[in-house]
């Protein structure tokens, strides 16, 4: 039975934007071959724009852990999301902190209750631009799998725990934070998934590089983080490469455990 090598995209297999380096495409190619599952875990809403990785993976796992679909036919194997009344709550809480954003994502839709200063960088990164809401009334869905948060990221935890909302936070870069349905995470995605694949947790290697990827790299018997890494990320993992993203980390990976 092969490893299932659990793969963090942004800042890990991807290079310079949403380019996976040519030697990581080759090892990627060449781990499957030799019987081994690729399963990519992002925090990414949807597969907008990330297309071109269907073919490198059998697995994908979406919004940290909260949707997961088999690859390439794209099958979905399940799908977790809040409550409506917390979507509701959210909204009112981001509207009343200034400079604060709520993004809300699902069936092709990308709404925020304000534009902030980072809303640039998201539009060129996901190569789309993001529609306005101003209440729950304009959000073409009752709920959805997860929201992020830009802005006072600390200001809406502070509401959610205030409040009692079933909500887990986790920061997934420095000026952007993950709201997802408590129990949703990339470890817990994981394990579903490789249940799912009949591979033992005992054969899953989980690569990453920030706070979002820590609950699948200490959770996983082989927890690896890349060399672009913070230090406290670094420094929880079993492995740290010596190549950064840039550099084919990955490919380091699937080099020295797989291959």
């Amino acid at each position: 039975m092969g490893k299932f090598l659990a793969l963090d995209l942004d800042g890990t297999t991807f290079g310079k934007g949403t380019k996976i380096p040519s030697i990581n495409q080759l090892r990627l190619r060449q781990a499957r071959e030799k019987g081994h599952f690729v399963c990519f875990v992002s925090g990414r809403k949807s597969f907008a724009g990330i297309e071109h990785l269907f073919k490198f993976c059998d697995y994908f796992i979406l919004n940290n852990g909260g949707t997961a679909y088999q690859m390439p036919q794209q099958g979905l194997l399940y799908t977790t999301y809040a409550q409506p009344y917390e979507m509701a709550a959210l909204i009112e809480c981001c509207q009343n902190l200034p400079d604060t954003a709520l993004h809300l994502i699902g069936n092709g839709y990308w709404g925020v209750n304000r534009r902030t200063s980072e809303l640039p960088k998201l539009e060129a990164r996901y190569q789309n631009t993001a529609c306005l809401y101003h209440s729950i009334d304009d959000v073409p869905f009752e709920t959805t799998d997860g929201f992020i948060v830009s802005g006072d990221c600390e200001g809406v935890r502070r509401f959610i725990d205030s409040k009692g909302l079933n909500l887990y936070c986790v920061m997934s870069e420095p000026d952007l934070m993950d709201v997802m349905p408590a129990g949703v995470n990339k470890w817990a995605g994981i394990q579903k998934v490789a249940r799912l694949a009949e591979v033992s947790p005992e054969d899953v290697i989980a690569v990453g590089n920030y706070f979002n990827d820590l609950d699948m790299i200490l959770g996983a018997p082989l927890g690896i983080a890349v060399g672009n890494s913070p230090q406290e990320v670094k420094a929880q993992a079993d492995y740290v490469t010596q190549r950064t993203n840039e550099e084919g980390a990955v490919a380091e990976v699937i080099e020295k455990f797989l291959l």
